[in-house]
């Protein structure tokens, strides 16, 4: 799989591209980071989590963002093939962190994809 790259897009004379593993980390970075409304030519791209960013923290909490998470990836990644329970989130208490273990289907080998969805440390 081959992606361009961003930010830095554009040099003089080429496109950036990334490929392959850290393509799917930046899509996947994408589609996780920005809410459903914010892309022009698509408002259901992306997933709320921004929605819950000030919720109680619990156990219901962390279905739900898995599910959005689960959603996301299935509708708009089909170079991924994830399953509900290969993501989880962990709280160290300054950061939250989903990691999603997926199979990438232009490759056929299993990832683990490791984003921070919160940072407090400024």
């Amino acid at each position: 799989m081959i992606s361009i790259q961003f930010p830095n897009m554009f040099t003089r004379t080429t496109t950036n591209v990334t490929k392959d593993y850290f393509a799917s980390l930046q899509n996947l970075k994408m589609l996780l980071y920005s809410n459903k409304g914010e892309l022009f030519g698509d408002p259901y791209f992306g997933s709320n989590l921004k929605r819950y960013l000030y919720d109680q923290n619990d156990s219901i909490l962390r279905d739900i963002l898995i599910d959005d998470i689960y959603t996301a990836i299935v509708t708009f990644m089909p170079q991924l093939r994830v399953e509900r329970n290969g993501i989880t989130i962990v709280n160290d208490g300054a950061k939250i962190i989903v990691n999603i273990s997926a199979i990438n289907r232009v490759n056929y080998q299993t990832d683990l994809y490791s984003l921070v969805l919160l940072d407090t440390v400024v």
